[in-house]
């Protein structure tokens, strides 16, 4: 039995330009692909893969522009690109013919791949699938999927959340009648939560596959299809009446089923009785022409998630860290303009992006042991360290590798006292819990936004401002709250044993330390006057032009 879950990221040049596709893959028997609902990610497949995983080999990929996975370079996307997408991932890994298990948004995917591609489908199961009149095509049109572009203040974050609750109290969730209205109880927050990142990660292209989901006219083409399908949905599904418009074919089973439970297993049964045992080896993550290749590192402490520009040990690359509670994502504007002329890694730390989640207590010996795993698997022998904020985080790995550092750079450190340091802890690391309300998210908002205008973040008077330009671009904010929530279980712990560590830490290596004119903490303690200092810019996104001066 293949029960683990891994994370893996496949690049394709292809159609739709060069992008990279994030899928997770366990089990062990058949290939099925399992297609996810707008606006999730396959992460909401984790459960359904531990329970099937002595019957499949299982590839669950993010869809095209959610999870992880990059858009389509397409000016309007549709089912139809979004199945041959779907395709060009299968050739990517080697696979040539396979099972589909689908729901909702991946079940009218799943459907598409079918009739379009039945030379490569062995059977698809379709739970939840929606036919819709032309009136209600032109009513979903008009309102189901506004933009969802951050704002300044937050508020798309509570509009947000109230959309996610909506959903599960109207359907569709604009049409406030007695006639939309469903009977379910609302989920617990914990959920709602789980639901509102997905969008968050997604952003406005959460509107791409779920409109193109409404514009398939899937009852045109059951009728067609070749390949051993079943469609069904639960009972409670509102979805479920839309099996009465289907005309099936030869091949394909149409039928309700009494709950979701009695839907999977039927589901299962379905692609076990069709599809074909066969043994893969999935092929690792091949490299991007040009830019940034997100891979994943099966370490000591779990796997890990790295962005890289080059194939071969290089000496002397620049392993970048991004800050505790950020991510390779967090720090694009750094990242993206040094790889243009700079042989770079970064890492995204243990709990972080998309590295692995469920890790070990002392949360810094995860860390140390990731990156030391890393730059021994990667083979490189001498490298440039960069750190951001937190130097704290990785003493142990400066001073167990510094004859293999030639170049310690530490971006807006936080060196700071003892005194500071137990204030911060006490004020600075909230435990923000889950409301119904979803007011939680606007606290991550404006912790994160306030960060960027006072110091420390909660000191909001008038000696807390900091005179510096501030950096309030929304869509860097979005991306910063968005990582920050997603490493929620692991950033107190982590800012906690790197303000510790960064009291004491003994750093013998060359350095060179980074600030703003302005910060803060620009002013180093005494006892740190031999690093070598370097003036960033006010503008973070012209920071890379500054650190190339001393690489």
């Amino acid at each position: 039995m293949n029960s683990k879950i891994k994370t893996k990221f496949q690049t394709i040049g292809g159609k739709f330009g060069e992008r990279q596709v994030r899928y997770l893959t366990s089990g062990s028997g058949p290939v099925i692909f399992l297609l996810h609902q707008s606006p999730k990610s396959a992460d909401e497949y984790k459960p359904l893969m531990k329970l099937w995983s002595n019957d499949f080999c299982m590839i669950a990929p993010d869809t095209p522009g959610f999870g992880s996975s990059d858009p389509l370079e397409s000016e309007k996307v549709t089912i139809e690109e979004i199945a041959e997408a779907t395709i060009e991932l299968a050739d990517a890994l080697g696979i040539d013919r396979f099972g589909l298990y689908g729901f909702h948004t991946g079940a009218i995917i799943s459907i598409a791949l079918a009739h379009k591609f039945s030379n490569r489908i062995e059977a698809v199961s379709c739970n939840g699938v929606l036919v819709l009149t032309d009136d209600e095509l032109e009513k979903i049109r008009a309102e189901y999927l506004p933009p969802f572009e951050p704002r300044w203040d937050g508020g798309h974050l509570s509009w947000l959340w109230s959309r996610m609750r909506e959903q599960l109290v109207f359907f569709p969730w604009h049409e406030r009648t007695k006639v939309a209205r469903m009977k379910f109880s609302i989920s617990d927050p914990l959920i709602l939560h789980e639901n509102a990142v997905d969008v968050m990660r997604a952003g406005d292209n959460y509107r791409s596959a779920y409109g193109a989901a409404f514009e398939y006219r899937l009852e045109n083409f059951v009728p067609e299809l070749k390949v051993p399908a079943l469609i069904t949905a639960g009972e409670w599904d509102p979805l479920c009446k839309c099996l009465e418009d289907l005309t099936p074919s030869r091949s394909t089973v149409i039928e309700s089923s009494k709950d979701q439970d009695q839907a999977l297993e039927k589901s299962r049964a379905h692609l076990l009785k069709h599809s074909k045992n066969k043994s893969i080896v999935l092929p690792e993550c091949a490299m991007k022409n040009n830019g940034l290749t997100r891979s994943v590192i099966e370490t000591s402490v779990g796997d890990i998630c790295i962005q890289k520009n080059f194939d071969q040990t290089d000496e002397n690359p620049l392993v970048i860290i991004p800050p505790i509670g950020g991510s390779s994502k967090t720090i694009k504007y750094l990242s993206n303009g040094l790889s243009k002329e700079q042989k770079l890694i970064v890492i995204d730390l243990p709990g972080h992006g998309e590295s692995v989640k469920d890790i070990k207590e002392p949360i810094l010996d995860c860390f140390n042991q990731a990156v030391s795993d890393v730059i021994d698997d990667q083979r490189i022998k001498y490298f440039t360290l960069a750190i951001i904020n937190h130097p704290g985080s990785l003493s142990q790995l400066i001073n167990e590798k510094n004859a293999r550092i030639n170049h310690l750079i530490l971006i807006e450190p936080w060196f700071v006292d003892r005194m500071f340091i137990e204030e911060y802890i006490e004020k600075g690391l909230p435990d923000i819990k889950k409301e119904w309300h979803g007011g939680h998210l606007n606290q991550y908002w404006y912790m994160v936004r306030d960060s960027k205008l006072f110091w420390p973040w909660y000191n909001t008077v008038i000696d807390g401002i900091m005179d510096l330009k501030p950096q309030l671009d929304e869509t860097q904010l979005q991306d910063e709250v968005t990582e920050l929530i997603r490493s929620e279980s692991n950033w107190i712990s982590a800012m906690i044993g790197s303000l510790n560590a960064s009291v004491n830490i003994e750093i013998d290596v060359k350095t060179t330390v980074c600030y703003r004119e302005n910060h803060p903490l620009s002013q180093l303690p005494h006892k740190k006057n031999n690093f070598s200092k370097l003036q960033l810019d006010d503008e973070i996104r012209n920071w890379s032009e500054n650190l190339k001066t001393i690489l």
